[in-house]
């Protein structure tokens, strides 16, 4: 069976902002995955990457509003998950239909441009720029979660030299080139995530 969101949202971080974007281009952003309802629990996943788009300004409370409705002094421009879904599920075979291993998400994360893959087990990460260097060794690993942060300064340098001059480095804070979408695995499967039967 394919991917849900209901499945996939509790692998989400609880501090990363979440962009909920559908294929004719429409989207709705979230501070926070809690302020998520269910009403899009039984749509497919699509795709999942990293966006810089308009989020609210509020972080106290809940938003409930699209962003039409609202005044641009109410949103700012800000970096978070980007979650594709869709009515009908993409064509991928899944081989783990109890729970959600690496080899499995696989096919819907972003080509690009960043990776952090983190073992649960002892935190240690290993840093690729595009998803297809990220070796077949972690396919059996259990999504442990999902997240992102900012690309480690030297990491940053290295990879990107031609932006490491002074005079460009504001403007990379301000651009999703600086991020880095973070996959957290491990050997056994979060035992608070219970067999995913009804998905």
């Amino acid at each position: 069976m394919a991917i849900k969101f209901k499945e996939i949202k509790q692998y989400i971080s609880r501090t990363v902002r979440i962009s909920i974007c559908f294929l004719d281009g429409h989207y709705d952003n979230y501070t926070m995955i809690s302020d998520i309802d269910e009403q899009y629990d039984d749509l497919y996943v699509y795709g999942v990457g990293m966006t810089q788009v308009e989020f609210p300004q509020d972080v106290y409370t809940r938003p409930f509003v699209s962003l039409g409705q609202v005044s641009y002094k109410e949103w700012m421009l800000g970096f978070g998950m980007e979650i594709v879904l869709d009515d009908e599920p993409r064509e991928i075979i899944r081989q783990d239909m109890s729970m959600l291993r690496f080899r499995d998400l696989r096919p819907y994360v972003q080509e690009g441009m960043n990776f952090s893959v983190v073992s649960k087990e002892n935190w240690l990460s290993e840093s690729y720029q595009w998803r297809d260097e990220i070796p077949e060794k972690y396919d059996d690993l259990y999504v442990f979660g999902i997240g992102m942060e900012d690309m480690p300064k030297q990491l940053f340098k290295s990879r990107y030299p031609e932006f490491s001059e002074p005079q460009s480095s504001k403007n990379i804070e301000l651009s999703i080139i600086g991020k880095q979408m973070v996959l957290v695995l491990a050997t056994t499967p979060r035992i608070d995530i219970g067999v995913q039967d009804d998905i």
